[in-house]
């Protein structure tokens, strides 16, 4: 942080820039702020001047608090900044020279996160800083740059043999539907599809500059056919209710989201939907994973076939941050703490994670109560009617499952409640994506 009250004895250098911003925000601060967070991060000072002799002055800005909103709203338009790196108590307004100034931390942007570029293409809006000024990056750097990213983010690399035709719609279509309700606020939600995609890492461009399908993007989204070509032998069953192979992670993860969900407590089910995120997260992907999902009377198993993993750290962390996203992973690397401390508030066996070195496996054993209330029962045959009729009235459940007016609308209010199913405006029930 510089000292406001020495700031005539400053001038700009690669960490340092000054702006009249008299007018607005001038579109070179976007330039710097790439820079900035590409390189070694800086601060930037609007309503401030670099005199002929080298030395800052503060000139009066007319609307501080305009400017910073300004800089919020762009800040956060995906569409116009790829990523936005502040905090923020990073963007204050401060005295100096007798005049408010706006002041900017720009930090410098993870591995992970460079390219940090403005608009549609990092090859056209990638920035650096060198010396007192800004300059474009050449395509060469921007290689660099990604590649170091993809070391970082490996299943964020782009799949060069898919093509954005390879993502399945519907799949995509029900995450946002997942995301917005877990993230109500946030700015994704008003943002075009393909820019949302690239937010979540699901597809990004490749080293010629054309975009791709991510390994994470295929695998939360793809086509049967795509998958089977990249992933050779992937297999993603669901054998809670009846034998079912999914097309891709996000519909294997939803499918048995809804079973758990009518079948076990919430606390429960979310545990084992954790198992099962963390089984999709850890899978080698090139090595022909299976991972299935079953259950018996006494217990329920996430089986990822495959070698045992220890790492504590996902092999997949692109796919691991996605479910994170929708609230489907606690993103911290806890998730099998807190399975285990809720089987043990349940007084259950503790859950068990073991590989079977025979049968090529590693199985995770979740000990539960099978005592399934009546009521868990009728959920289930209320949601496998819904899913045969696609929609359905309140009164048709009635009639056909032969209950009660009363016990009718408590069930499809617990389903409400448990955010399996939505009303649609002509009154007919069906399941939430």
């Amino acid at each position: 942080m510089i000292e406001l009250a020495q700031l005539a004895r400053y001038q700009e250098n690669n960490r340092l820039e000054a702006k009249r911003a008299q007018g607005g925000l001038p579109h070179s601060l976007w330039e710097t702020y790439s820079a900035f967070a590409n390189t070694v991060g800086g601060v930037l000072l609007l309503g401030v001047i670099e005199t002929a002799d080298k030395h800052f002055q503060a000139v009066p800005l007319p609307d501080p608090q305009t400017l910073c909103d300004q800089f919020w709203q762009i800040a956060a338009n995906p569409e116009l900044v790829s990523v936005n790196l502040l905090q923020r108590d990073q963007v204050q307004i401060v005295t100096a020279q007798n005049h408010p100034i706006v002041l900017i931390e720009v930090p410098r942007a993870l591995a992970c996160q460079k390219p940090v570029f403005l608009g549609s293409s990092p090859f056209s809006g990638t920035y650096r800083r060198g010396g007192e000024g800004d300059y474009r990056c050449q395509i060469s750097e921007v290689q660099i740059m990604m590649r170091n990213r993809f070391r970082e983010l490996p299943d964020g690399a782009p799949v060069i043999s898919a093509t954005l035709d390879d993502l399945k719609p519907a799949s995509i279509h029900a995450y946002r539907q997942s995301f917005l309700r877990a993230n109500p606020g946030s700015v994704w939600n008003a943002i075009a599809e393909l820019s949302f995609l690239l937010q979540i890492n699901a597809v990004y461009f490749a080293m010629d500059g054309s975009l791709h399908p991510t390994s994470a993007g295929l695998l939360m989204f793809g086509r049967e056919e795509a998958l089977t070509r990249v992933f050779p032998g992937l297999e993603l069953s669901n054998h809670l209710e009846t034998d079912r192979r999914e097309e891709n992670a996000c519909d294997f993860y939803f499918s048995a989201r809804r079973q758990l969900q009518s079948q076990h407590p919430q606390e429960v089910a979310w545990a084992i939907n954790e198992a099962l995120v963390n089984a999709l997260a850890h899978a080698d992907y090139q090595d022909h994973p299976q991972i299935e999902i079953r259950a018996n009377p006494q217990e329920v198993q996430v089986v990822n076939r495959g070698q045992l993993n220890r790492r504590a750290l996902p092999a997949n962390p692109v796919l691991y941050q996605m479910f994170h996203l929708i609230k489907a992973a606690d993103g911290r690397g806890t998730g099998l703490l807190r399975i285990e401390a809720i089987w043990k508030q349940k007084g259950w066996s503790a859950p068990e994670l073991t590989a079977e070195p025979q049968r090529g496996e590693v199985l995770f054993r979740l000990p539960v109560s099978r005592k399934i209330q009546k009521r868990q029962t009728l959920q289930q045959r209320v949601l496998d009617l819904i899913t045969t009729k696609i929609e359905i009235s309140a009164d048709q459940l009635e009639t056909q499952l032969k209950l009660t007016k009363d016990q009718t609308e408590t069930l499809l209010q617990q389903l409400l409640e448990q955010d399996l199913i939505e009303l649609d405006p002509a009154g007919r029930y069906r399941l939430k994506a």
